[in-house]
């Protein structure tokens, strides 16, 4: 439950996929409204997709929609955030709150490049923002208000959950909560090509493997509701469901899973590190 109100208004300088699952968390949460949101983009066809789709206001010029902004997300690439700070500085007020979204730009670059007196922090949403279902893992700056901590979380609150952790964390974050939606996109592909392979046609293999995730999602979603109690609730000694399991380990899934986030979390890495570098005075 959101125990602040969302603040307004809300800027978002890019408008990607990421961009507007947050517009429709957002929208769809009842507690921000269209003409509450602005929102950049470079293309004008993809402006008027969001505005037709989502009735925000689009402009084109970022150090204009950031004026009087309650809050402004960073939602461009690492590659246009450079450039787009240095255009945003100017226009940026004292008091005002920026988040970046940015997993490749570290804390320490991003308030080098921003005025003294914008509280600066970092972001990782993910897509299920989109639904009002999202975990976004956030972190504070060294010159974070307490006022915009509260605006912050209570922004994300509005698309599921906030989650305040540290910037090292956050990396961490990038490798599970970050990539994680496409994982388990992609063990419910799994699922339904294996009901293909055994001879279900396929249309009814994506819906038994779509509904077993949502089923199964909704059941961890209870109140004190643990994976392992799921787990055993399903799996009973000797039974089929345990023979499924100890093959899947078998075959290594746990290993799978875990070299997929720690090759995401050094992916960051590098990309921070290399952007770091870039932005080093010479």
């Amino acid at each position: 439950m959101v125990s602040h109100p969302v603040p307004a208004p809300i800027v978002l300088l890019g408008g990607g996929k990421l961009a507007e699952a947050i517009i429709k968390g957002l929208l769809r949460s009842g507690l921000v409204r269209a003409s509450d949101l602005r929102v950049t983009v470079r293309r004008p066809e993809r402006g008027e997709e969001l505005r037709s789709r989502h009735g925000v206001q689009v402009l084109t010029n970022n150090a204009q929609a950031v004026r009087g902004a309650a809050v402004v997300l960073l939602a461009v690439r690492q590659a246009q955030m450079a450039e787009l700070m240095t255009c945003i500085f100017p226009a940026l007020e004292s008091g005002q709150v920026v988040v970046s979204l940015s997993a490749d730009v570290r804390l320490a670059q991003l308030e080098a490049a921003l005025p003294a007196g914008v509280s600066v922090l970092r972001a990782m949403p993910h897509t299920p923002v989109g639904v009002g279902a999202g975990i976004t893992p956030l972190t504070a700056g060294s010159r974070v208000t307490e006022s915009a901590r509260r605006v912050t979380d209570a922004l994300f609150a509005a698309t599921g959950r906030p989650l305040w952790v540290s910037e090292n964390e956050l990396t961490v974050c990038t490798g599970v909560s970050g990539t994680g939606p496409a994982y388990v996109f992609r063990f419910v592909e799994a699922l339904a090509q294996a009901a293909m392979a055994h001879g279900m046609e396929a249309t009814e293999a994506a819906a038994l493997a779509r509904g077993t995730l949502i089923g199964a999602a909704k059941l961890l979603a209870e109140p004190g509701a643990t994976t392992s109690g799921l787990i055993s609730e399903v799996a009973t000694p000797g039974g089929i469901t345990v023979a499924g399991l100890e093959a899947l380990e078998t075959h290594g899934l746990s290993r799978a899973v875990g070299e997929a986030v720690s090759v995401a979390i050094q992916r960051a890495k590098e990309r921070a590190d290399a952007s770091a570098a870039h932005s080093a005075p010479k």
